[in-house]
This record gives C-alpha cells, structure tokens and sequence, in this order.
C-alpha cells in the first residue's frame, strides 16, 4: 500500500490564511483587541492610580488589592480567547495565588510573579490592540473596497490620483488589485498573530 503524503499544493499554501477558520478567527482576535485594550488599560490605570493616590490612608492598599485580584480572571479570559482564536495552548492556571490564611492570601497578590507579569501583559494589550485593529481594518477594508470596485464606481468615481475609475468595466480592472490586496492583508493577519501567540504565551500563562 502507497503510503506517500503528497505535498500541499503552492496554490492553496499561499490561500490558506483565506480558505481556512484560524484565518478568520485570529482577524477576530486582532480586532477584539482594540476594545478588550481600553477596557483593560481603563481598569488597571483607573484603580492603580486610585490605590497610589489613596495610599497614605487605610483605603489605598485594599482598593490595590482588589486590583491585583482582578488580573489572573482576566489573563484566564485571555487564555481561552488566544486558545480559541489564535490555536494557542495555554494551560489553566488557579484564578488565585496561593497563600495560607486570608493575610497570607492578601500578601500573595502583591508578590505573586504572575500578577504583576499579567499587569504587564494586559496593558500592553492596548497599544498593541491598537495597532492590530487598525492594521486589520485598514488593509482588509482596502481590499474588499477595490473587489466592491465594479458596484461603487457607477456611483462614485474611485480617487486613485492618477485615475478615477467611474464605470463597471473601469472598476472590473481593479478587482485583481483587490484580490492581491486581499491575501495580502490575510498574510499580514497571519504575521500579527503569530505575535500574539507569542505575546499570550509570555503573558497570559
């Protein structure tokens, strides 16, 4: 029995990030970072700078506390998205550090590595939240405007500088421009996610 694994074909290595879910689930992810950023940069800046500016009485140090208590659910949020989206696998880690009685608790969030790695972590998920909603919305935008090119120059003539396609046929010669720009924005997705999947392996565990 002919037990040879043929090759993937060039063609539908090149289309993969197009023709298969992880391509459209990682442009999920990319595009969920924007808001999950805000949020997380929101919650972290707000209640740190609250606890610091509160520390000089008996409100600071709790208001921090719960804070710090808010990381690990969140990273473990960040973990089954990135596993989910990004094919991560990640393992499960406990919602809580460990320590004994409620005061060995308490002091086990101020000291616990993963805590102040996964505050870390989640502000950076604004920046970089930033950066890979607007890079996916800009290039996938781009090339699903040039593909729609053919039904929007009849209506609106197309601004490209030198040219300004304003008919079906016009905006037909731009469909190949759109369909180049469109696997080029899925290998673009691809690239950001690989590093988010190694920036949620860093900070996320």
């Amino acid at each position: 029995m002919d037990t040879t694994v043929s090759p993937t074909p060039a063609w539908r290595s090149l289309l993969r990030p197009l023709t298969t879910a992880r391509g459209y689930t990682a442009l999920t992810h990319h595009l969920l970072g924007l808001p999950l950023g805000v949020i997380y940069f929101t919650w972290l800046v707000t209640g740190i700078a609250t606890g610091l500016g509160l520390a000089i009485t008996v409100i600071g140090i709790p208001v921090l506390t719960l804070v710090f208590a808010t990381v690990r659910p969140l990273l473990a949020g960040e973990r089954a998205m990135a596993n989910a989206l990004l094919g991560t696998s990640i393992e499960s880690a406990p919602l809580a550090p460990d320590g004994e009685g409620w005061f060995g608790q308490l002091k086990a969030y101020w000291t616990d590595s993963a805590t102040w790695r996964g505050i870390l972590y989640l502000l950076l998920r604004f920046p970089i939240g930033i950066a890979t909603f607007t890079v996916a919305a800009a290039t996938y935008a781009s090339a699903l405007y040039l593909l729609a090119a053919p039904i929007v120059a009849p209506f609106e003539a197309i601004e490209l500088g030198i040219w300004e396609p304003d008919t079906v046929l016009e905006g037909l010669a731009l469909v190949p421009l759109g369909a180049t720009a469109l696997l080029a924005a899925a290998w673009i997705s691809e690239g950001m996610a690989a590093m988010s999947r190694a920036l949620a392996c860093w900070g996320a565990r």
